[in-house]
């Protein structure tokens, strides 16, 4: 049993080596997924694809740039939004030597320079505490476009790997070292929660959709745009 202190402890490690990876140490960031995740990383990240509505695509917090890539290689109208300085030049260099264009920003979450309802899909992977800011949830409802006359949703925000439940025990180890809590079972339920005391300030419809194996379980939520004056909706 871990005392309050040590998980406290361990909290504020895991903070500081996220800062570290997403700036100076930005280089070794796909080295270090790929051995926490045991070679998986590409292929959690790569579920968001699988929920794309429609051509015009945000994702934010791009990190190394490996899906604004493959988005880029699917024919994606993509852009990208990172914070931070040391992963746009990682990013630049991939995308640089395989001659891809990709409109990038540096800028925050909860404050993006996008026009109102501009992208069809918002997409974020593996986030970072900006995703549980309710500005940025104000954001992405107003960068989404509306629903049409004959649709009943909009656009869509697609978030992998707010949690992964994990089975093996020294991957659920590894993923709990690095990325704090994201191996406990609970935090299905505070990410529900979370998104339903959304419903003041936001209106979309929500569902999860499981994805993985037996040995982990990569949840994805999968966020409809409704119309105004809508709240948050769980089918």
């Amino acid at each position: 049993m871990v005392s309050p202190r040590h998980r406290n402890l361990l909290a504020r490690l895991y903070l500081w080596a996220a800062e570290r990876l997403y700036n100076e140490l930005a280089w070794a960031y796909d080295l270090v997924s790929w051995l926490v995740s045991l070679g998986h990383w590409a292929e959690w990240r790569r579920a968001a694809l699988e929920h794309i509505n429609g051509r015009r695509v945000l994702e934010i917090g791009f990190g190394t740039g490996e899906l604004l890539l493959e988005a880029a290689s699917l024919g994606l109208e993509i852009y990208g939004l990172e914070r931070s300085a040391a992963m746009h030049r990682v990013a630049a260099r991939k995308l640089a030597r395989r001659g891809i264009r990709v409109p990038r920003v540096r800028a925050l979450a909860q404050a993006m320079p996008f026009a109102s309802g501009c992208f069809d899909t918002i997409i974020s992977t593996f986030p970072a505490p900006y995703i549980l800011d309710p500005a940025t949830a104000r954001e992405v409802a107003r960068l989404l476009r509306p629903p049409g006359p004959t649709e009943s949703t909009g656009g869509r925000f697609i978030i992998v790997g707010l949690w992964v439940e994990v089975q093996h025990p020294l991957l659920r180890w590894l993923v709990r070292l690095v990325f704090g809590g994201a191996g406990d079972g609970n935090s299905e339920q505070r990410a529900l929660a979370f998104y339903e005391h959304l419903a003041p300030c936001t209106s979309f419809q929500m569902r999860v959709v499981a994805a993985g194996g037996k040995q982990v379980s990569l949840p994805t939520l999968v966020l409809d745009k409704q119309a105004a004056g809508s709240s948050l909706r769980l089918p």
